[in-house]
């Protein structure tokens, strides 16, 4: 008599389904790889867009033009898209000193993707 050779039907597909089981974890986690990639892409460039503005404000009270204690709001264009930042003064108690607070939206009135917070100070 002659020894079998070959897989058993139940043999294949108990292979079959592990191998479903590991591709479907490897798509699964290429698909949460580039998802987190693009939400990190969005934090930078938000970052940039607030570090950028923060920047700005503080070279205008360099030059004694001292930001209003009120909120302001604008758009600039940076990595093809558009981005939409607010920024919030506040009275401190030294009078030469303001709060700055800058957030960074990639819609108006959307979502906040980065914030910075810093201090003006008058020379």
């Amino acid at each position: 008599m002659r020894t079998p050779r070959g897989f058993t039907l139940i043999e294949v597909m108990v292979a079959l389904a592990l191998f479903a089981v590991g591709a479907l974890a490897a798509v699964q986690l290429a698909s949460e790889t580039t998802r987190s990639a693009s939400i990190l892409e969005d934090r930078y460039f938000a970052s940039l867009v607030a570090s950028n503005r923060m920047a700005e404000v503080h070279a205008q009270a360099r030059w004694n033009t001292w930001p209003p204690r009120d909120e302001a709001s604008g758009q600039v264009e940076l990595a093809n898209r558009t981005w939409y930042w607010q920024q919030q003064v506040v009275a401190t108690v030294t009078e030469d000193l303001q709060e700055v607070t800058i957030r960074v939206s990639l819609s108006d009135n959307g979502p906040v993707v980065a914030e910075v917070s810093g201090f003006v100070g008058r020379r």
